[in-house]
């Protein structure tokens, strides 16, 4: 399974990278990841279409960790904008 920004450590360091960046680059970083997020959502989409047009069982199981793969990094990315959002939030007061 792939390492993903959930892991504790991770989180307090991206908290504190955070809490040192311009209010515009926090906007900015939270677009860029919510574009991510829709890049990996549409590519599990087109995985998906190609698995049920596949008949190669061995293709069809690398596909399904492949989606896996992308939706632990997806589920990260979300909180990564949690926490951004949060960040602005307690800027704003």
């Amino acid at each position: 399974m792939a390492t993903t920004i959930d892991e504790p450590d991770k989180l307090e360091i991206f908290a504190m990278a955070i809490a040192q960046l311009p209010l515009e680059t926090l906007h900015n970083e939270r677009a860029r990841i919510e574009n991510s997020i829709d890049h990996l959502q549409r590519s599990n989409r087109e995985i998906e279409q190609y698995i049920a047009e596949t008949e190669d069982d061995k293709e069809k199981n690398e596909m399904h960790e492949v989606i896996i793969e992308n939706d632990d990094v997806i589920i990260g990315q979300k909180l990564r904008i949690e926490m951004i959002k949060s960040e602005i939030s307690r800027r704003s007061g």
